[in-house]
């Protein structure tokens, strides 16, 4: 049964703030757009729009999920498409485009963009109509499916084929003898060509300028920039004029007896030039003048205004331009003038005298400011001359310019920046014209470039001084249009261009926009417009000089540029040449397979590659007559639009855009297929054709030696391979006729069994026949040879080598795979072993580390993990230069060491030959398309592992983020052989030779002592464990921990239980509050509190293995709260620099008690740190040895919420008969777990709560929640900590919610940051967001990383920030609830886009300040990645109770 295809969707992420307006996203009609929020706009109402659409914003798709919802669009027709998006409807939160390119149909049958082949004809040279067919035709027998003409309209006075004089008429060469020619028989021709030839034709369009003889132009001037319409011209104008009547009288002899004769054509000349104009013509012009202000008028003007008085005001006055540019005619702001100058004088003996020293200070600025108008304006003069003589020295004596000798009207000395009719006698007669109403409208500026000026800006605007410091460069036949911003600026022009582009659109397939950078882009995005309406598939092509990729972009993208021209002539070098096939020439050999649905990637614009322009040297003259051929071969192996222009394949040395004459040869009787190269172009032209329709579009360019180039088209689903080398000849003078010895090629797959073509470029004798006056003949005396279809045994360029090698072909998997996977991994332990493993663990237990990449280094997983970030980002942007592709076309030891590791696994000694057999075949693939195998093979196993883990059924329904949270879990649960846990009873029964346990973090916290943290361990086991459904892992770590309780407490570091260490006082806290979630979440949960425990230390002075118990894990439980009810007051076992080198010896006193009053947990001194807060100070040089950085002595608020919501569970397991316990006693005194709940509830917010009205020595902030009461330096109870969060998220009712609401707004304002939460507020004095442990400096607060919690950035209390803020606005309801939720959305996505960049798909365990990269911190936390699982999942469970599904 045949499927349905798959449709294509290009994915494009939005973030807030980001604009991607010079990002290129090309897609195909039919394709589809989606919309994604970023992590910055998770939980906020996005509207998005795109011009494809119109003015209604883009539905989202229903759910609560932010990161799974998305809104779409199908791509329904061709052109460039701008989306935008803002937040809350308020404002422009950013933008984007995305490029669909046109279908291009060719008699009913798709013509792939990739497939063109175009050449390119100068109209004027086909000569009448009757004849064009002839000429035409050679475009046809040469292979080429693209016809490009210049501009057919009637031309312009100097004959260019870009200046039009008339754009509604046709070039005068068209009309025959006897009629004329009109636009329907053109029309006509271009259907025939298509019908009867299988060709488009293109067409260029001139916006920008018009031939200065243009007679429209003259009906209305003001579509040019003029001396009226621009009064900011007129001084460039003068100058223009000054410069030209001194290139007259130069050419009139007037200069020779000063050493500048008519003839110019020495380095004596153009100095004396320059010296003369320096001195004396130059200085006579007085541009300053056009500057400068009329002092005695102002100043009078000043004395009569003076004798009002003004407000004093202190400021610098500046010139204010005069309008209309008239010498002295500037001005100053008279109301800033005489509040300037027109003060009260102290030193005035009476108001005339005031008004005097007044108006004198005035002058005196006056002349300041006219010194520096002329200081400027000699600056432009002398700018200016340099410009025009680096013009004159160009073409008058450089080497490399034309030499143009005498000066005369044809060859003026410079080129005018402006029209001029009529006799001129003088400049200083002309500059009247310029002020003239009647005159100066005529005056137009002409048009042109300006080097690496910014394209966007226009160059004959008022704030651009191009005209006046000469900076153009002049086409002296065209004048520059006028269009202002809008239709209504020109009503004419507008309406003019609309129409002719659009009868453009109706003649031509496509149209290439000549001077495109040049060209307003507002102009070119409306007139484009204007012809999709007429052929909505237009293709568009252009060339571009803006400078800049990032600028082409751009433009690209504004106006929808199906193609940009690219040139092999602007190649230094065959190397250049091949990085240019590389850069612009399709996908890389060996790409890798993408998916349907994926991300929109950032691209190149598409090209139309062309081994030669047609307003540029033929390599003939540049380079040699040998580079003809191999340079065409290259470009035509391009998987892109290819170009060429008439005249290159028929040797013609040489084309004049401007003043060619000759017309060009006319099919069969006058040039064959036996001209120049015209026959090898017709296989190439056929071969890239065929390589396009059979999508070859991957391409590999390989040097082989500095002058030959191979270049491979790939075709990545037939696998088949086309490979053209090309012998390129740069340099004349060195030309490499013997054969020679090169690298071979390897050759994958099947036995090469054919040799398409092999061409040899000969000089047949010395002298070419003369070239003909009237036609365009190239050189005769060079032929090309071809062989076609050669056996390789027969070929005479190349020997084949080798047998037939095997190869495979990998495109999807069978079903048996993926039960192979689903019936022999059980366990998820197995899978932590396939996928994970760092390097330390590696290394421990089998001795075998991670694979290293050279000139990467480690994979940071041993298992499969460790490649997918690396291989995701590979595909994504098809990077096949990354090491590990390299090290893959190298060899193929990454396979080897796949599934050498797999086999020293218990569990994964059956994949191993599985690995054997599926990798070991790339042995024989062509090293080129290891890494695309390679990717394939291991992402298709990397997901079926990723679903086999994710199969619980909380998880695998939920979000992209929960799903990736879930299986970095996997990564922290496993059997370390040197890091165990302590002993299980007998009677548990295990499934793997040993239990697992949960490392803390990798890869700091992976083996040995180091391992197993009790606090770490489960204050991340509820998420890593109970969310994912590994209820048997769980219940074994609860129980062996619960094994080892001693003095009342769980060990803060296990050692396997032989050397366990009971310091911390908050870690029996998270224990028992895991044994609650465990009961609420397991199934059976229940019975766990029934479970044997197998007691190592059934007395505090118990000896390890001296004397064991077994009772259920409720009696555990109790004699922990018991212990803590009756007191815990011990030393620690060998206290001492043993166990602990930089604790102080009270340290090693440990405490904890129950304080009958308020029933808060108590514990603790100045000189330990017994909560997870538990940074010993260790510098001697700074002074923190033995000093706790945050002892937190007293009642640690996290302790007293999981003491009141554990409390609050074992009253209600009382009361409905779960266990058997009531409460707890101590000398006659006995409290129910209700009363002492209740005590501590009552308690809590009087104790805790600093309200708006409080006052007190410590207190740095009202409405939070402190962190400790009753600490041994006060001022520690006051601090804004994170801590209360997880009071607030284990027991949100211990507080009222309004002022829980106002303390979590206090967090959010002062500690969130955008993955973690500061653990002290930035006003504290001894806030430090940088943590470095390798700082041994003399600042006491940061030196051996003493401000590790005072500050930095934890990930894992945000999880539990996120569920009180949940919990609370439950409670509240309303606004607040929603507004929880969106907050929690928001938040999200940082953690959706950390966890999928991170080499270790992981969360960190902190971050320095403002989310910025900690060196210290674990890259891999379990209880980050915990406790984020939880927030999430709380946040899915409150959307489905309460059905809260938003409209997105």
């Amino acid at each position: 049964m045949r499927t349905k295809k798959q449709p294509e969707v290009r994915i494009i992420v939005l973030e807030d703030g980001e604009d991607l307006d010079t990002v290129i996203r090309r897609l195909e009609k039919g394709n589809f757009v989606r919309f994604h929020r970023g992590a910055s706009l998770l939980g906020k109402d996005v509207c998005v729009w795109t011009t494809l659409t119109g003015p209604q914003p883009l539905a989202w798709t229903s759910s609560a999920d932010h990161l799974a919802t998305y809104c779409q669009l199908e791509c329904t027709k061709a052109g460039s498409f701008k989306y935008h998006f803002n937040i809350f409807s308020l404002r422009n939160s950013g933008s984007g485009y995305f490029l669909v390119m046109p279908v291009l149909m060719v008699n009913g049958k798709r013509l792939p963009l990739d497939g063109i082949a175009c050449q390119t004809h100068l109209t004027k040279l086909l000569g009448p109509l009757s004849s064009w067919e002839d000429r035409l035709r050679v475009s046809k027998e040469s292979g080429y499916n693209m016809i490009h003409l210049t501009p057919i309209h009637h031309l312009g006075v100097s004959n260019s084929s870009y200046s039009i004089s008339d754009h509604h008429a046709l070039i005068q060469t068209v009309h025959e003898q006897d009629r004329k020619v009109d636009f329907v028989d053109i029309e006509h021709l271009v259907n025939k060509i298509e019908k009867d030839w299988n060709m488009l034709t293109v067409q260029d369009v001139v916006w920008n300028h018009a031939a200065k003889n243009a007679p429209w132009l003259q009906e209305h001037p003001e579509c040019g920039y003029n001396c009226l319409n621009s009064p900011h011209l007129r001084p460039a104008f003068v100058l223009d004029r000054v410069y030209h009547h001194f290139g007259v009288e130069v050419s009139r002899n007037k200069w020779a007896s000063r050493g500048v004769p008519e003839v110019v054509n020495s380095v004596h000349h153009t100095n004396t030039i320059e010296y003369i104009l320096r001195t004396e013509v130059l200085p006579k012009v007085r541009l300053h003048e056009f500057f400068q202000v009329n002092i005695e008028e102002n100043v009078g003007k000043f004395e009569d205004l003076a004798r009002t008085s003004s407000e004093p005001l202190d400021e610098f006055l500046p010139v204010e331009q005069d309008p209309e540019w008239k010498r002295f005619g500037c001005s100053v702001d008279w109301t800033k003038a005489m509040r300037i100058f027109n003060r009260n004088r102290y030193d005035a003996e009476s108001e005339e005298d005031r008004v005097s020293k007044c108006t004198a200070a005035f002058r005196e600025h006056l002349i300041f400011l006219n010194n520096e108008a002329g200081k400027e304006s000699w600056y432009i003069l002398m700018a200016g001359l340099r410009a025009v003589m680096g013009h004159i020295t160009y073409q008058r004596t450089a080497d490399g310019g034309p030499k143009l000798g005498a000066v005369t009207e044809r060859h003026p000395l410079t080129t005018d920046y402006f029209s001029f009719h009529g006799d001129s006698i003088s400049w200083e007669e002309d500059e009247k014209l310029a002020y003239n109403p009647d005159t100066s409208r005529f005056l137009h500026a002409f048009n042109g470039w300006v080097i690496s000026a910014d394209p966007l800006k226009n160059f004959a605007l008022p704030d651009s001084q191009v005209y006046l410091r000469r900076e153009l460069v002049c086409w002296g036949d065209s004048i520059k249009l006028n269009y202002g911003e809008k239709p209504e600026d020109s009503p004419f022009l507008w309406e003019y261009m609309k129409s002719y582009t659009q009868k453009c659109a109706q003649m031509f397939h496509g149209l290439r926009i000549d001077n495109a950078h040049g060209t307003p882009i507002h102009v070119a995005e409306y007139l484009l417009h204007a012809a999709r309406e007429i052929r909505p598939d237009v293709y568009v092509f252009a060339e571009l000089f803006t400078g800049s990729e990032e600028k082409d972009n751009l433009f690209v993208n504004r106006l929808g540029i199906s193609s940009l021209v690219r040139e092999a002539q602007a190649a230094h070098d065959s190397h250049e040449q091949g990085r240019l096939v590389y850069r612009y020439g399709g996908d890389v050999v060996g790409a890798m397979i993408q998916k349907p649905i994926r991300p929109a990637p950032a691209c190149v614009a598409h090209a139309l590659f062309l081994d030669q322009s047609h307003d540029n040297p033929t390599p003939i003259e540049t380079r040699s007559v040998f580079d003809l051929l191999p340079t065409a071969a290259m470009v035509s192996m391009a998987s892109c639009a290819l170009g060429s222009t008439r005249g290159y394949d028929e040797l013609v040395s040489h084309i004049n855009v401007v003043s060619e004459k000759r017309l060009y040869a006319k099919w069969g009787s006058e040039t064959n297929s036996k001209s120049g190269i015209v026959e090898a172009r017709r296989i190439l032209n056929d071969l890239h054709v065929a390589l396009a329709k059979a999508n070859y579009t991957q391409v590999f360019v390989d040097q082989m030696n500095p002058d030959i180039v191979g270049v491979t088209r790939h075709n990545p689903v037939t696998h088949d391979t086309v490979v053209v080398v090309s012998h390129t000849a740069f340099d004349k003078n060195q030309i490499h006729r013997d054969r020679m010895s090169l690298k071979r090629i390897p050759i994958g797959g099947e036995l090469l069994n054919k040799i398409l073509f092999e061409m040899r470029f000969d000089q047949e004798s010395s002298e070419p026949i003369p070239e003909n006056n009237d036609l365009l003949l190239g050189l005769s005396n060079y032929t090309v040879h071809i062989r076609q279809h050669i056996a390789p045994d027969k070929s005479s360029m190349c020997v084949v080598h080798g047998n037939e090698n095997g190869a495979i072909e990998i495109t999807d998997f069978p079903n048996l795979y993926k039960t192979y996977f689903c019936s022999h991994i059980r366990l998820l332990t197995y899978y932590n072993r396939l996928l994970f493993i760092c390097d330390t663990e590696g290394s421990t237990e089998m001795g075998q580390g991670s694979y290293e990449i050279p000139c990467h280094g480690k994979l940071v997983y041993c298992g499969l993990q460790g490649l997918i970030p690396l291989l995701n980002l590979i595909r994504t942007n098809n990077d096949l230069g990354h090491p590990l592709c390299a090290n893959l076309r190298d060899g193929t030891w990454l396979c080897k060491y796949i599934f050498s590791r797999t086999a020293k696994y218990r569990g994964l000694q059956f994949l191993s030959s599985f690995f054997h057999a599926i990798l070991a075949p790339l042995d024989d693939v062509p090293y080129y398309l290891r890494p695309c195998y390679f990717e394939v093979i291991i992402t298709y196993i990397h997901k079926q592992c990723r679903s086999n883990c994710l199969m619980f059924r909380t998880i695998s329904s939920s979000s992209a983020l929960v799903r990736a949270l879930a299986l970095s879990s996997v990564s922290f649960v496993g059997h370390i052989s040197c890091a165990a846990l302590a002993p299980l009873p007998e009677s548990i029964k295990l499934e793997d030779d040993h239990p697992s346990s949960l490392a803390a973090g990798l890869p700091h916290f992976t083996v040995g002592i180091w391992r197993n943290w009790g606090r770490d361990t489960f204050i991340a086991l509820p998420g890593c464990l109970l969310s994912t459904g590994r209820f048997y892992d769980a219940r074994n770590i609860i129980i062996s921990y619960a094994g080892s309780l001693r003095h009342g407490l769980i060990p803060n570091l296990l050692a396997e239980g032989k050397g366990a260490r009971y310091n911390c006082r908050d870690a029996v806290w998270f224990w028992l509050y895991s044994i609650q979630r465990y009961v609420k979440y397991a199934p059976k949960g229940q019975e766990i509190l029934k479970c044997p425990v197998r007691r190592i230390y059934p007395k505090d002075e118990t000896i390890f293995g001296e004397e064991e118990r077994v009772e259920p894990l409720i009696d555990v439980m109790c004699e922990a709260l018991e212990r803590h009810f009756c007191g815990i007051d011990f030393r620690e076992r060998n206290a001492g620099p043993q166990i602990d080198e930089h604790m102080r010896d009270e340290g090693f006193n440990v405490k904890a008690f129950v304080d009958r009053d308020t029933g808060f947990i108590h514990g603790g001194n100045r000189w330990n740190c017994g909560t997870w807060m538990d940074k010993m100070g260790s510098s001697d040089k700074a002074g923190n040895r033995g000093e706790p950085a945050t002892p937190r002595d007293g009642a640690a608020v996290e302790i007293q919420g999981l003491a009141y919501s554990v409390l609050s569970v074992m009253s209600d397991w009382a009361s409905s008969g779960v266990i058997e316990r009531s409460g707890v006693t101590r000398d006659g005194e006995s409290w129910t777990w209700s009363q002492w709940a209740t005590r501590i509830k009552e308690n809590f917010e009087k104790h805790f709560f600093v309200d708006s009205n409080e006052h007190g020595e410590f207190i740095n902030r009202r409405n939070i929640v402190k962190d400790t009461v009753g600490s041994s330096v006060g001022f520690s109870d006051f601090q804004l900590r994170c801590n209360f969060t997880i009071a607030l998220a284990t027991a949100p009712t211990l507080l009222d919610p309004h002022k829980a609401w106002m303390a979590l707004d206090m967090a959010k304002k002062h500690l969130l940051g955008p993955i973690g939460i500061k653990t002290l507020d930035p006003s504290d004095w001894a806030y430090n967001g940088y943590y470095n442990n390798d700082d041994d400096g003399f600042e006491k607060k940061t030196a051996k990383g003493f401000n590790y919690h005072q500050g930095p950035e934890w990930v894992w209390v945000v999880g539990f920030y996120l569920r009180a803020r949940l919990a609370v606005g439950s409670i509240l309801g309303g606004s607040h609830l929603e507004s929880a939720m969106k907050e929690v959305q928001s938040r999200l996505g940082n953690y959706y886009r950390h966890i999928t960049s991170s080499p270790w798909s992981s969360l960190p365990e902190l971050t320095n300040s403002n989310g910025s990269h900690c060196n210290g911190s674990c890259p891999a936390q379990a209880w980050s990645v915990g406790c984020i699982l939880e927030a999430c999942l709380d946040f899915h469970r409150l959307n489905t109770s309460v059905g809260h599904h938003e409209s997105l």
